[in-house]
Parts: structure tokens; sequence; C-alpha cells
């Protein structure tokens, strides 16, 4: 017998009356608490798997390399123009019930074969905070304007699309958007623009804030983006300077954690923080995941 349990049966022993029946009480309820959380992680908590401390949102497992690329193989594949939820009894104060936290509030598709080709599809928050409107203001602000401008200008036949992907895990909400634009005989160029948002907060997410909810740090987030900026420059570079194309720089101040603007979570739990070079008028984009 060791001294731990000597020293709880001499207190136990000194225990009369109503203090005796209080500690039983006591412990059993402990019990019977442990129990229930037991029970429910096993057999009802979804995410225990990656959130085995039920801090609300569920952070991804980690993966191989090579899973890795698979998911930034399909990048392009995610802008379907729909919200995915992972998010149990979500509390929204919408502006119109009718519709989902994300939708597509508008659609502009118009052919002019001497001058445009427009196929968009705009987003909104349906959220009723000054922050969610602001960020739609934003959104039409750049997207529904260059639709109008676009179909208005005569620079040339221009082919202009936009679509998104959305994604709502626990109290986050992230939206991204692709824009694809070819004026004349130039390049196809590629943006992605992205907005996150917390629901309970009601204020924008930054960077710094998913790395957080991730559990991880800052300079692991930096050496991820490092490692897969300098993969691409290995892969890509001497042809691009031999043939000309997108010549990327590692040093380059850009893909500082600092200087990353445009990330997202996505439903399962993964951030992906994206790169594009539409000043160097390509459509090449690069994507870093955690």
């Amino acid at each position: 017998m060791n001294s731990v349990t000597r020293a709880l049966r001499r207190f136990v022993s000194k225990l009369t009356g109503k203090n005796k029946v209080v500690f039983f009480i006591t412990l059993f309820l402990i019990c019977v608490v442990a129990i229930c959380i037991a029970i429910y992680v096993q057999y009802f908590y979804k995410d225990y798997d990656t959130d085995p401390f039920m801090l609300g949102i569920h952070i991804g497992e980690k993966k191989t390399n090579e899973e890795y690329a698979t998911l930034k193989a399909d990048f392009n594949n995610l802008f379907t123009n729909q919200v995915h939820v992972n998010s149990e009894n979500l509390k929204v104060d919408k502006i119109n019930t009718t519709q989902d936290v994300v939708y597509t509030y508008n659609k502009v598709k118009n052919q002019d074969e001497n001058y445009y080709d427009v196929d968009v599809k705009i987003p909104a928050l349906n959220i009723n905070s000054e922050v969610a409107k602001e960020i739609n203001s934003q959104i039409i602000e750049k997207f529904d304007k260059k639709a109008k401008e676009v179909m208005t200008s005569s620079d040339g036949f221009t082919i202009y699309n936009v679509d998104y992907v959305a994604y709502i895990n626990k109290s986050v909400v992230s939206i991204a958007i692709r824009e694809k634009a070819k004026i004349g005989t130039k390049g196809e160029t590629v943006t992605v623009t992205t907005y996150n948002y917390n629901i309970p907060d009601k204020e924008e997410i930054s960077l710094n804030d998913l790395i957080k909810l991730k559990k991880t740090d800052k300079s692991t987030v930096q050496e991820a983006i490092k490692t897969s900026i300098e993969a691409q420059a290995e892969k890509n570079n001497d042809i691009a300077e031999q043939y000309g194309g997108l010549v990327r720089n590692p040093e380059d101040k850009m893909y500082k954690v600092e200087n990353s603007e445009n990330y997202f979570l996505t439903d399962d739990g993964y951030v992906y923080i994206v790169y594009d070079y539409q000043e160097k008028n390509t459509n090449e984009v690069d994507v870093v995941i955690f």
C-alpha cells in the first residue's frame, strides 16, 4: 500500500456524519461525470481524433507529403459555388432566413461575340452584423463592379469568370473567390481573394488566429511556406528563365506569414494559404496547406 493510499484512507476514516455522506456523494458525481464524458467522446464527438480537448473546431489530422500534394492538385476543383458545413446547431442571426449562411447573391452570365464573355457567381454572407455587411460591400465592389466594367469596355475581347467556395467549420466561416480574366491577346490571369469571419465574435479572422486554432506556431508555418515555394522554384525556374514564365524568388517578402493576405479554413480542418501572380500576367497559383 503506497503513501497516497494510506493518506486517503486516514482522511476518509476521520470523516463523520454529514461530511462523510457529502464526500461519497461528491465522489460518486465525479465518477458519473467522467463516465459521461468518456461515452460522449467515444461515441458522439466526431472530431475527437483531431480535437481531443474539444475546443470546438475540427483542425484536421496531419498528412504525408504525398497527401498534401494531392490536396494541392485538387485545388482548382474546390470552386463549385457551394458552402460546405461542419457545424452542428449553428446559431446565426441571418439577414434572410430562407438563405444559407453563405449563398450566391448575384449571377451574371452574358456574352457579346465582339467584346466579352462574362460568367460570374458572387457570394455573400447572410449574417446580420456590421462586419459581415462590410465584407459583402467589399465583395460587391470588387467583383460585381469588375463584371460591369468588362461589359462596357472595348479593350479587346475579354473573358471574365468568377466562382467561389465557402466553408463553415464550427464558428468559422471562410470564403475563397477565384477570378479568371483574359483580355485580348494577353495571357490569362488568376487571382484568389479570401474572407474569414468568426460568427460569435462578429469579427474577421487573421492568419495568426488560424495558426493558433491549428495548435501550431508562426515559425512552423513559415517553414512550410518556405519549403513549398522552394520546391516550386526548383521545379519551374530553369524552364521559366529559358522559355519565359513565372520565376519564383523564395526570399520574396510576399511569402512571409505576416504578408500573406489570402487564406481560408476548410470544413475538414485544413488551412490553405494562396499566392497568385496577377501582376506578372500569369494564371499560376501556389498553395500551401497546413
